[in-house]
């Protein structure tokens, strides 16, 4: 019975010699029997390779209309890419500070966590909760500093997956915070000082600092505690009652966030060295700016996308930030 390997030709069967190369450089083989010529198809080299142009595309800066094949004929060809779905690879690497934020990506939320120098997993979620949150934390060993915007779900997940883990406030998010409650223009001079001191948060840069800092909060709570608790009262229908709220509501709320803080040591963490042998970020930017800002922009560069299509792109280039990203023919 005559072999049928490779290199024996599909139609009569005789062994195939060697005949040149062809323009891509290709070898092509031919039978001296019947003259027929072929050269070897690799179904799973072409496979690779287009995925890793449709990858290339998905993450860059081109639409379709400035591919050199036709916008058709793209689609056609990398209809089977979307359904590859590429997943962080866990180490079980124990990192000295880990930052948690999360994206909006059409109805879901995508939950992320990252060193300052890489992306370390994700979750998709449909809402911001302490139970989704633990699915992505769990996932990972407890760091040392976790560097956070504050969202209940997420410290509910780390007291209950990292319990001796520090907590670092992220301090944009906490001027943010006092912002809205002051506003940037406060007509009471206790507003006006309030708000001066969260902006001095900024001007924190060492112990010293700190201990200053919470000092002055502390004397500006003793100066104004009448005027915080003032309370406004107002006959109620109901006859021998009276309602009654806190007058300068939003100021004592301000307040007490700050102070709350401060008492749970989630403020100043970043000023202790001896938790991390790496500087500790105290704001989320390097989930913020360095994953969600880039993350909108690419999904703007392909508007029009579905929504899963849009989950596979982030997928990618969260796999393209990981700490050792395989590559991408791997994924197959």
């Amino acid at each position: 019975m005559k072999q049928r390997g490779f290199r024996y030709c599909s139609t009569c069967h005789s062994k195939l010699q060697k005949w040149s190369k062809t323009a891509a450089g290709a070898q092509r083989w031919r039978c001296p029997v019947c003259t027929k010529t072929q050269t070897r198809k690799r179904p799973d080299l072409s496979k690779a390779l287009l995925l890793e142009r449709f990858v290339a595309w998905l993450l860059g800066k081109q639409s379709q209309a400035d591919l050199p094949v036709a916008d058709r004929t793209w689609r056609a060809q990398t209809a089977w890419c979307w359904d590859v779905i590429p997943k962080a690879e866990l180490t079980g690497e124990v990192y000295p500070v880990i930052l948690l934020d999360g994206i909006g990506i059409g109805s879901l939320v995508c939950l992320i966590a990252r060193t300052p120098q890489a992306v370390t997993g994700w979750h998709w979620a449909g809402w911001e909760s302490s139970n989704t949150w633990e699915k992505l934390l769990e996932r990972q060993p407890a760091p040392a500093v976790v560097v956070c915007d504050g969202q209940k779900g997420i410290l509910l997940a780390i007291a209950r997956c990292w319990p001796h883990t520090r907590i670092q406030r992220c301090v944009f998010h906490v001027w943010q915070n006092i912002r809205v409650k002051l506003t940037l223009h406060p007509q009471t001079e206790a507003g006006q000082e309030l708000l001066q001191l969260t902006r001095d948060l900024w001007q924190v840069k060492t112990n010293e600092h700190a201990k200053e800092w919470a000092q002055r909060l502390t004397t500006w709570h003793k100066h104004y505690e009448s005027f915080v608790r003032e309370r406004t009262y107002i006959q109620d229908p109901k006859p021998n009652q009276r309602r009654w709220w806190y007058t300068h509501g939003r100021l004592r709320s301000a307040y007490y966030q700050l102070n709350k803080l401060l008492q749970y040591n989630q403020l100043f963490t970043y000023l202790e060295t001896d938790l991390s042998p790496e500087p500790i970020p105290r704001t989320t930017n390097y989930v913020e700016g360095g994953i969600n800002s880039q993350l909108r922009t690419k999904l703007k560069l392909h508007r029009g996308m579905s929504e899963d299509h849009q989950r596979r792109l982030v997928e990618w280039y969260l796999y393209s930030r990981t700490e050792d990203p395989k590559p991408t023919r791997n994924c197959l």
